[in-house]
């Protein structure tokens, strides 16, 4: 009856949730009104260690006036906090004194580079370009940890870019204060007009974020449109930028499940990076490796469809924001996937152009795979993985303020063979973003793939999805088309074809502050999916309420009913060939503890009628999930989490019993010196997989370490694709023009 009504009530509740979001009360305008610093180049000399006692910073003036964007918007910030900033021919200058009236409360933690410790930290936005649409991030935390980041228009981070800058942290009776050096060889910008500017501190006992431009609440991180300006820098150059990083490595394997597969290899490759333009970058990588990068996580999820791993590897991680669009048609994953036997698909070269020319956005990328024999470890017979050449394209244009039109193209070409295909997918895109609140993004694409027999609107592509975005009310409107013969399996990641997807969703998250809650949640959702001959596959009716309480702590309670088509089963498991409709009700609750504090917990219980695709039942699942993150003695990150799920038959008989423990440590010795193990066991009624990836790390900068690794990875009972004992190392050092 739910699914009946549901129409009537997201109309019902839309409107009363527009009414309250009209009537919320903005920030007021001359909070949001762009904020001016002038800055002044000065040659003097600065030794980077965050004491600011060099006599250049007594001669500046301040820029204070920091104001919260939590937990009390407008307010301003609860500690003094004044930073200076100025120029050489070669650095920008960057100082912060953080004072502190309580200053045993500080939160020092040590991580790696780029990891989130929610310590006390101080952050930098510039946008070197002032045409505020994209920007830097600088973060440093009061361990002297780094952060670093592009912004993009929405304010989304991309923390895959690896800037060369310097920082040193000083600590005091007083607080603590910061130095920071960006050299302008590491940034791409423009002289001679103003670049946007923001400065921020965050004070991680108090759960409070405070800027020198004023954050909104709800915007919750620097927007490029909304950063305030800075003048005056003129008269430097970017330099050569030019970077070398050449590698060595050895491997040692012994055990894999395929003897075949134990070995000993050495080699050495070659990473280039270099600014050809002010704002564009060309990439190349030679015979690379990725030794440094963490193994994937087990995934016991039960699906129809293909299991998504997100890409770890560093090249083709840096950059990746220019190839996203609203169609998953190139995944990097694609380039050098895993065989079969579990070894990945050796990679000659990879080249990539990425940047911005005036309105123009690029991003082009071309890489070539290796012929690779392997053993099917179904059968052992020697199977043959042919050479591939990939070519991606990727073209964006701004229009009006902060929206864009694009177009993409990616190509995979591949000789016959036991594996892979030759695949081509081409779209165009149109993204409209108007203010902080609406983002309206739009694709068509269409497939050239000559395997498929169908062709017309079955080889396109079509997604389009509209959002708005206040501090009271949130709306979600999206349909996506798949047609049958639309197939980037090879080159993206779509893996659900034959579809008409529907999702709308409306948010009523009102700010109370008051009795306890900070903040209620409440959600309403529908999603659709027919095929294309308008049978039903899947339809979902949702409600979600969850409340953020003054002490952080977050908690949520959800109801699902849903509605999958798949397979009858017989009562011995077998598939036949008739479909029909399960309905799939799900109760779930979720709680989340302070993210400020030394212990974080997360804690889930599901209780939900299944379809169990792999195992053809259909029957009851109670499903647990427990996690734990602890910073032990400010070094030592230790994540802990499990897994279970219990699967019964219709009539209450247990079925099986899923299972997935997962331990991930780190300790920080130094900031550039680290240790990290990941360890996972997952077991089920098929039988049990262990996996230990562990490396010691020594960072000489951003992008160059020696790295010293063991892995481990055996099923029971065994396959030939067990990599059994691998011990590996790499050096490689950068050399910056």
């Amino acid at each position: 009856m739910m699914h009946r009504c549901a129409p009537l009530l997201y109309a019902l509740m839309a409107s009363v949730l527009l009414a309250e979001a009209t009537a919320g009360d903005p920030p007021p305008q001359d909070l949001l009104a762009p904020r001016t610093l002038r800055i002044e180049r000065i040659p003097a000399a600065v030794r980077v260690d965050g004491r600011l006692d060099e006599p250049v910073w007594s001669q500046l003036a301040p820029a204070e006036g920091f104001l919260q964007s939590e937990p009390d918007e407008g307010a301003p910030v609860s500690e003094p906090t004044r930073a200076y900033l100025f120029y050489d021919d070669e650095y920008l200058y960057i100082g912060f004194l953080c004072y502190d009236s309580e200053p045993e409360k500080i939160i020092v933690r040590y991580d790696a580079r780029d990891a989130r410790t929610n310590s006390d930290s101080v952050n930098v936005f510039l946008d070197p370009f002032g045409d505020r649409r994209n920007g830097y991030y600088f973060s440093v935390n009061a361990a002297n940890g780094q952060f670093d980041a592009l912004v993009s228009a929405d304010g989304s981070f991309d923390s895959t870019w690896d800037g060369i800058w310097y920082s040193g942290v000083h600590r005091d009776e007083q607080g603590w204060s910061v130095e920071i050096a960006i050299p302008f060889r590491s940034i791409r910008f423009r002289t001679g007009q103003p670049w946007g500017l923001n400065l921020s501190r965050d004070i991680a006992r108090k759960n409070e974020n405070a800027a020198w431009q004023f954050i909104a609440r709800f915007e919750g991180r620097p927007r490029p449109s909304r950063a305030g300006y800075l003048e005056g820098i003129a008269g430097v150059e970017p330099g050569l930028n030019l970077e070398l990083i050449p590698y060595l490595a050895g491997r040692w394997r012994r055990g894999a499940g395929n003897p075949l597969d134990d070995e000993n290899r050495y080699e050495g490759g070659l990473d280039v990076r270099w600014g050809l333009l002010p704002n564009l970058t060309a990439n190349l990588t030679l015979n690379p490796d990725f030794a440094e990068t963490e193994a994937d996580e087990i995934n016991i999820s039960i699906s129809r469809f293909e299991l998504f791993f997100p890409e770890k590897r560093a090249f083709f991680n840096e950059g990746s924001t220019f190839f996203t669009t609203p169609l998953n048609l190139f995944f990097t994953r694609r380039v050098g996937a895993r065989l079969p036997d579990g070894r990945p698909q050796r990679i000659l070269l990879g080249a990539k152009l990425t940047g911005r020319v005036g309105p123009w956005t690029l991003g082009l990328l071309e890489s070539r795979t290796l012929r690779t024999e392997f053993t099917d470890p179904r059968t052992r017979e020697v199977r043959v993985a042919p050479a591939a050449n990939f070519f991606v394209l990727r073209v964006r244009r701004d229009i009006l303020a902060n929206s864009s039109i694009g177009f993409l193209t990616v190509n995979r070409d591949q000789a016959a063979g036991d594996i892979g295909s030759t695949q081509r997918a081409h779209a165009v895109d149109l993204s409209i973003v108007r203010g902080s609140s609406i983002l309206w993004t739009t694709q068509a694409a269409y497939n050239q793939n000559q395997t498929a027999p169908e062709g017309g609107l079955q080889r396109a592509a079509f997604r389009s999805h509209f959002n708005f975005d206040s501090d009271e009310l949130e709306f979600r409107l999206r349909y996506k088309f798949v047609g049958r013969a639309f197939d980037v399996s090879a080159i993206g990641f779509e893996p659900e074809t034959d579809r008409h997807q529907t999702h709308a969703a409306v948010e009523w998250k009102p700010f109370l502050d008051r009795g306890g809650i900070r903040q209620i949640f409440l959600e309403l959702s529908h999603d659709g999916n027919r095929n294309t001959a308008g049978a039903v596959e899947d339809d979902s009716h949702g409600a979600e309420l969850g409340f953020e309480f003054q002490n952080f702590w977050f908690a949520e309670v959800s109801y699902e009913y849903e509605r999958v088509r798949f397979f009858e089963f017989t009562d011995d498991f077998r598939r036949l060939p008739a479909t029909r409709l399960y309905a799939t009700p799900n109760v779930g609750f979720f709680v989340r503890t302070n993210e400020s504090r030394p212990v974080l917990l997360d804690y889930s219980f599901q209780w939900r009628r299944i379809v169990q695709f792999r195992e053809n039942f259909a029957g009851r699942a109670q499903e647990h999930n427990l996690a734990l993150t602890a910073r032990l003695l400010r070094r030592i990150k230790l994540q802990a989490s499990g897994r279970l799920v219990r699967e019964f038959l219709d009539d209450g008989t247990p079925f099986q019993v899923r299972r997935l423990f997962l331990t991930r440590l780190n300790y920080q010795f130094t900031p550039r010196l680290r240790y990290r193990i990941l360890a996972q066991v997952a077991n089920d009624r098929r039988g049990q997989e262990f996996n230990i990836n562990s490396v010691i790390v020594y960072d000489f900068t951003a992008r160059s370490n020696f790295v010293l690794g063991y892995n481990y990875q055996r099923r029971s009972p065994g396959t030939p694709a067990d990599l059994g004992n691998e011990f590996f190392l790499k050096f490689s050092y950068l050399f910056q023009f």
